[in-house]
């Protein structure tokens, strides 16, 4: 019988539109090559640890109890393993157990003999430079390391970025990079226009900070030597924030945008002003997908120097260069095409699906065939 393998995941991988969906879809089906799969959705709830009726194709959803100030945030919790047992779900029947998240996996008890596999995808948090909110930081450092306390319990992981591998080298680990989850067939041609894009989810703090400080440091001088240069900030955010947007002279901020392709098309290049956050900004590397070149920071770029170097993009050292960066592509449509075109072949070398399934059957297979953590 092969060898039976659950996902455990937060995100259902069956209606990937989020990026932490699609991420999940990407390492289901990669996992499906290596054997059966079942998935486990796991989630936190204020309230007690339950099971909710599982979606189609889960086998089972549940939710942890998570406590307040980070009590037992990464302990395994009694309440849930007992209900989960209860409803005949056997960890023991598994050979490998592989999680999306550190969380997730930490609320199980693992039963000896289980290999287990950690995604760690946005993995640490960096702050932006101008950002001093002392709390914070003590926070998020104080919870990175009760995170890396927790990792000698695990077997192998995946990060997404040589970035974020680097900080633990004595892990058994490989690199599994984000990368675009439904791309064209072709890069779209370049398109004689003025309209700068951005794509994300405009409610995530770093996007959110990232937008705001490109409209108040760059956008007014943008405007000022480009008057017909536009902006569409294409994503998800609340009402006022897209109201305080649109205040800005010729910025559009809809909200979800229906048909995303068409943006891409009409679009002369994106923007990424993202400083901080965790994980890698998978926006530059769709938009390179689509054929468009990006202007980003030096904190976006770091996480894909493996594979892209600087190809598709613009890496502005400050605010007035990413200004500069900005005017120099509209100005001149050969110039963001030739990057676009770079850029779109150094993704088609490092960032693809066949890459994506290939690193996941190889740890997962050397972590199936290694001795299990004890």
């Amino acid at each position: 019988m092969p060898d039976r393998i659950l996902l455990v995941s937060p995100a259902s991988p069956f209606a990937p539109q989020s990026g932490a969906q699609q991420r999940t879809a990407l390492l289901y089906q990669a996992l499906q090559t290596l054997g059966p799969v079942d998935v486990l959705l796991l989630e936190p709830t204020a309230g007690a640890s339950r099971l909710a009726a599982p979606k189609d194709g889960v086998r089972a959803h549940g939710f942890w109890r998570q406590r307040p100030l980070g009590i037992g945030k990464f302990e395994p919790d009694a309440a849930l393993n007992r209900i989960l047992q209860a409803a005949g779900l056997d960890l023991g029947e598994y050979r490998l157990i592989a999680s999306r998240y550190l969380n997730p996996i930490s609320k199980l008890r693992i039963p000896p003999g289980v290999r287990t596999l950690v995604d760690l995808d946005d993995w640490g948090y960096h702050y932006a430079p101008a950002r001093l909110d002392l709390a914070a930081r003590l926070k998020s450092a104080y919870a990175l390391r009760l995170a890396t306390r927790q990792l000698p319990r695990f077997d192998a992981f995946f990060f997404v970025s040589a970035r974020d591998q680097a900080k633990h080298p004595d892990l058994h680990s490989t690199i599994l990079p984000n990368i675009p989850f439904d791309p064209p067939a072709q890069p779209y041609p370049q398109a004689d226009s003025k309209i700068l894009l951005f794509v994300g989810s405009l409610w995530y703090g770093p996007n959110r900070q990232g937008i705001d400080r490109f409209l108040q440091r760059s956008w007014p001088a943008i405007k000022q030597a480009q008057p017909q240069a536009r902006l569409l900030l294409a994503g998800a955010a609340s009402p006022a924030l897209r109201h305080g947007w649109e205040a800005h002279p010729d910025v559009s901020a809809p909200g979800f945008v229906d048909d995303l392709a068409a943006a891409y098309r009409d679009a002369a290049f994106t923007i990424a002003p993202i400083h901080s956050g965790g994980g890698t900004n998978i926006k530059i590397l769709e938009s390179l997908a689509f054929g468009r070149a990006c202007v980003t920071t030096p904190y976006s770029a770091s996480g894909f120097m493996d594979g892209l170097a600087d190809a598709g993009l613009g890496i502005a050292r400050d605010d007035a260069h990413f200004t500069r960066l900005c005017l120099d592509w509209l100005d001149d449509l050969p110039a963001r095409a030739s990057a676009a075109e770079y850029g779109h072949a150094r993704l088609q070398q490092h960032y693809t699906r066949d890459l994506f399934a290939e690193r996941v059957a190889q740890l997962s297979a050397a972590c199936l065939h290694a001795p299990a953590t004890p």
